[in-house]
């Protein structure tokens, strides 16, 4: 197979239509021939895990601050994303604010407390942390590197159809606990606040062309809609070869945009548990079909300017942990060579391209 480094590059291929992005690790930069695959292929950075709050928030300069809604801050972590994406000028997504998951617990806990049956928060004091943390992030980010970030992951993952609220908000999130459904507001109110020109505030989540979920998400985006404090909806794209519907993804992102948001694919895998030839043509051609249909909806005026895939490589994938079994569900290869898959998105935009292009050697 042929080198990603000296394939032709996704990011200029795609830059008549959408960004084309990756989320990557602090490995990845860290490796010569990643940071070049990344610097070649990619106009869109996005951090797999370094921005989250987990690796933001400090607990022991928190205590050393004495205050009690104003969390201190080490943005040691970000600073190889932020500075690679500025050395080779590309833009960055920002992943993310506010999310249930890899947030500390501390955070959440009077006096920021470590105890796992430290009482919460009251909700005026949350309110003060919530505001007090997305201003400094948004401002640090935006102070030292200006104009590097485009988007910004305000609210990940807050819907939940199966934990049987009727809004189908997730009850079991320490910000629903404290808040209830508010804190959606309040967090894209603050990061409002605190925009620069030329950014964009999303709403992302996973399963958003499920029905019932994308009712739910629906609705939220409309409440958000009425104080004019969000500005994309992010599809993550988390999918799988045997249960592939690209006809709902497309009809799911027409119903976003009509709201008037903007539209990224922000987390793009295709779950492929096997690597033999035949799997991989199948895989190629899925990727194909959603390639062209994003195109499509391109040329049908839908506003979707970003497609996001997440991580690098087959060896750098989330899912063989998360799914306990094989999968190669990205473009390139482990040892960063190009996959058919990778040949099928490239020429996506050719009407009369075969399979017999998708090179296997």
């Amino acid at each position: 197979m042929q080198s990603a480094l000296l394939a032709p590059s996704l990011a200029a291929a795609y830059a008549p239509y959408f960004r084309i992005g990756a989320a990557v690790s602090r490995r990845n930069l860290s490796d010569p021939d990643a940071a070049m695959l990344i610097a070649r292929h990619f106009s869109s950075l996005t951090a797999e895990n370094d921005m989250k709050p987990e690796h933001l928030l400090h607990r022991e300069k928190t205590l050393m601050q004495g205050s009690d809604t104003m969390p201190a801050l080490d943005f040691s972590p970000a600073i190889p994303f932020l500075d690679f994406a500025r050395e080779h000028g590309i833009a960055m997504r920002f992943h993310t604010l506010v999310w249930h998951n890899q947030t500390p617990r501390w955070f959440f806990a009077r006096d920021w407390s470590d105890r796992e049956d430290a009482p919460l928060l009251a909700p005026d004091q949350m309110l003060q942390r919530l505001t007090n943390y997305i201003a400094a992030v948004m401002h640090y980010v935006n102070t030292n590197y200006p104009g590097l970030v485009y988007a910004w992951d305000v609210v990940n993952e807050a819907i939940d159809p199966g934990q049987g609220h009727c809004d189908a908000f997730r009850t079991k999130s320490l910000w629903y606990q404290i808040f209830g459904p508010d804190y959606l507001t309040e967090a894209f109110r603050a990061a409002r606040a605190c925009q620069a020109e030329g950014q964009q505030l999303f709403y992302n989540d996973y399963d958003t062309a499920r029905p019932e979920k994308k009712k739910a998400v629906l609705r939220l985006l409309q409440r958000l809609q009425a104080e004019h404090l969000v500005d994309g909806m992010g599809m993550q794209g988390h999918l799988q070869m045997h249960a592939l519907d690209i006809p709902s993804c497309a009809q799911a992102a027409q119903a976003y945009a009509s709201l008037g948001l903007h539209v990224q694919i922000t987390e793009l895998d295709l779950h492929c548990t096997t690597a033999d030839p035949d799997a991989l043509i199948r895989q190629a051609d899925a990727y194909r079909e959603l390639f062209r249909t994003c195109l499509q909806l391109r040329r049908e005026g839908c506003p979707l300017d970003a497609i996001t895939f997440w991580c690098l490589t087959d060896g750098d994938t989330w899912l063989r942990a998360f799914r306990k079994e094989g999968s190669y569900p990205l473009l390139f290869a482990e040892d960063k060579t190009c996959k058919p898959a990778f040949y099928a998105v490239l020429h996506a935009m050719e009407d009369t391209a075969a399979q017999s292009q998708y090179p296997m050697a």
